[in-house]
């Protein structure tokens, strides 16, 4: 039995340090960064990146985001993200994603070629029909197409595409080549960032911070993050069929996708004063003389949003990290998905979650159970064996293992079920931390953002009542002296003090976890007590 509550111990203590680890690896603080210029191969565009945007922006209205487009190159300057606020409380201050007031974060594209709209500074000057436009009600898609006509009579049409309900933009070059000559055309699409703090990077109890940084699919892989100053330290160049591009933040991208048949180059730089590009390039397009070709690619501009994520392109989705338990993690975030669509409350979906893994892991939690049960029996002959051979701990653990296998107890029943629930709940931590759904998301009464603590600790105290109220039903073993039952009966104090600090979603689980537990041990353990003794086994003498 001590050895169980070892076990315990030990898997707790693992938790605790894989949840450090995986946060200091992912979220911690970074070194401060070495000044350099990693700026390769720069082009036109990138080498435009300015913080302040022409005087008469385009304005773009949609159901779910406010964009303001720069017709001196037509980049995207600013989108700000209408159902998501910087801060709970606050209706009228909008996250804002791209933006070119006080800061630079935008997206970029461009044509490269003889003649092309970017080929040199300042770059093209594009007329629009309008000043601003609005996607209305009843109206699936919305369109705001961008003309230059240069020297030579060429026509170049850049088209943004934006679609009701999607945070995916579609753009296009229509490029009509009136001239007399064959033209040749390279699109590249970019973001460029500097890497100030958003502001949006909720702070933990260790002073941790999420990931802010680049992403991107290698060549082999469909997911890769870099930290702003590895990517200093080594720039980014490979060549793929497909992929994408983008920035992370705490629950939001941004990623310029390519056609997933194109074969691109992915670039990376980073200028002395830190601003950060990352890149990618499609292959040269011929426009023969009279006719008209397009280039296309898609940008996503947004939350986390799992379902959009996979639909806009392969390992968009693992934008959504949730690190090296995501086999469990995923099943998890769209089961509660699927209960949030019918309840229309986390909190609840939380507690049905758990009622499921509850049920699915009962078969070994009844074993654990029933051990428990079956100890307790052999409490009162534990206590004789104690008194009798309490001087003696060798000779105690030999009596003890042949009682055991003499009553057909198994003191180590009970492990697995525990060792279990730990990378459960680690996973559903990753969950509740990167779930942009989680965000602002209420419960009930106090409880109005269920991605961060309970402002009132209620939560972490009942669930160190329900921890001590599982302890209780335990049985002790009577080989651990009085210092080590002291430091268990600490143990759920200082679980609650740990918990404080922990988002009130993954508290809520661990509290309902609990409960259920000591439902199903109080259930196992009467059938256990009513149920005839067992024969005991014949012990063969040698």
């Amino acid at each position: 039995m001590e050895s169980m509550r070892g076990f315990f111990i030990l898997g707790l203590a693992v938790c605790t340090f894989l949840l450090y680890q995986a946060w200091q690896k992912d979220y911690g603080p970074k070194p401060s960064q070495q000044e350099s210029v990693a700026e390769q191969n720069s082009v036109a565009v990138a080498g435009d990146n300015k913080t302040v945007a022409s005087d008469d922006l385009v304005t773009v209205e949609t159901d779910l985001i406010s964009y303001r487009i720069d017709p001196n190159g037509g980049d995207i300057v600013y989108a700000e993200l209408k159902n998501y606020n910087v801060e709970l409380d606050q209706a009228n201050n909008k996250v804002v994603l791209f933006d070119y007031r006080d800061r630079m974060y935008q997206a970029k594209s461009a044509l490269l070629g003889q003649g092309a709209p970017d080929n040199q500074l300042p770059r093209a000057a594009y007329t629009t029909e309008k000043q601003a436009y609005r996607l209305i009600e009843g109206q699936d898609s919305l369109s705001v197409p961008m003309t230059w006509v240069n020297a030579d009579g060429v026509t170049f049409e850049k088209v943004f595409t934006f679609t009701r309900g999607q945070y995916l933009i579609n753009m296009a070059y229509r490029i009509n080549n009136s001239s007399a000559n064959d033209r040749t055309y390279n699109f590249v699409a970019e973001l460029a960032r500097d890497q100030k703090p958003t502001g949006l990077e909720e702070k933990s109890s260790f002073g941790m911070t999420p990931f802010m940084g680049v992403a991107y699919s290698p060549e082999e892989q469909q997911y890769e993050k870099v930290d702003f100053e590895d990517l200093e330290e080594e720039p980014i160049k490979t060549s793929r069929q497909g992929g994408w591009v983008g920035f992370l933040q705490h629950y939001f991208i941004s990623a310029w996708i390519p056609p997933q048949d194109q074969q691109i180059n992915i670039t990376s730089s980073v200028k002395q004063n830190k601003d950060t590009t990352i890149r990618f390039v499609q292959p040269t397009i011929s426009v023969p003389a009279g006719q008209e070709k397009s280039i296309t690619a898609d940008l996503y501009v947004g939350p986390k949003d799992l379902e959009q994520l996979e639909a806009a392109a392969p390992g968009l989705d693992k934008s959504l990290d949730l690190s090296w338990v995501w086999w469990i993690g995923l099943p998890l975030y769209k089961l509660m998905q699927f209960f949030f669509s019918f309840l229309g409350n986390w909190g609840l979906a939380i507690i049905l979650v758990t009622m499921v893994i509850k049920t699915l892991l009962y078969p070994l939690s009844a074993a654990q159970y029933r051990s428990m049960a079956n100890m307790r029996k052999l409490q009162p002959k534990m206590q004789r064996l104690k008194e009798r051979y309490g001087d003696d701990k060798q000779r105690m653990q030999q009596e003890m293992m042949k009682m055991y296998k003499e009553e057909g107890a198994n003191p180590f029943g009970g492990c697995l079920p525990m060792l279990l629930q730990f990378p459960i709940f680690i996973a559903l931590y990753y969950v509740l931390f990167e779930a942009v759904e989680l965000r602002h998301a209420p419960f009930f009464g106090w409880i109005q953002d269920l991605s961060v603590a309970d402002p009132y600790f209620v939560l972490p105290l009942l669930m160190g009542g329900s921890m001590w109220l599982m302890q209780r039903l335990q049985p002790k073993s009577p080989t651990m002296d009085q210092m080590q039952q002291k430091i268990m009966s600490y143990l759920p104090v200082v679980f609650t003090v740990f918990m404080l600090f922990f988002p009130a979603g993954l508290v809520l689980y661990w509290l309902c976890n609990n409960l259920i537990s000591v439902a199903q041990q109080q259930y196992v353990t009467k059938k256990v007590e009513n149920a005839p003794d067992k024969p005991k086994k014949a012990v063969k003498k040698k």
